[in-house]
């Protein structure tokens, strides 16, 4: 009787554990990305248009309308939205990927537009070049936004 009863109370601790572990496991998910943002997405699409349309001006402008001065407020709305996606990527937990991109894309930015400031006119060519490096910049920034909405909490 006593062995009986001594084989129930193992098969009981085993068959507990056992439950416990898969519940544990079904319930527990571990999250190692941020939570998708939808006002973030559209703020990331709308700067990048702004961008282009930034870069396609200067490009259609006159040599003598090219000049850093008469885009300058552009540029500086422009750096202040990329620093306005930088500083919401950095609030968010579990970022670090989404903050490098976004850093990139900064760190170009800037220097498009210093090298524009320091020698005041930019042939086409260089606008062009400028324009498509910046898109291939937006392009991480914006896929990692957007694999954030198929993901499924």
């Amino acid at each position: 009787m006593f062995i009986a009863s001594k084989k129930s109370s193992l098969r009981l601790f085993i068959y507990s554990v056992c439950c416990f572990l898969f519940i544990s496991y079904t319930a527990c998910t571990v999250s190692l990305l941020p939570t998708y943002s939808a006002e973030l997405e559209a703020q990331i699409t709308s700067t990048s248009k702004m961008t282009d349309m930034l870069y396609l001006e200067i490009m259609d402008a006159p040599d003598d309308k090219k000049t850093y001065s008469v885009y300058a407020d552009k540029y500086r709305e422009i750096e202040t939205e990329i620093n306005s996606i930088l500083l919401k990527n950095e609030v968010r937990p579990k970022a670090d990927d989404f903050i490098a991109s976004a850093k990139a894309l900064k760190e170009y930015f800037v220097q498009a537009k210093e090298d524009h400031k320091k020698r005041n006119t930019l042939s086409n060519a260089e606008l062009l070049i400028y324009n498509e490096q910046l898109k291939a910049l937006w392009k991480p920034v914006l896929i990692e936004e957007m694999a954030l909405s198929k993901l499924k909490y």
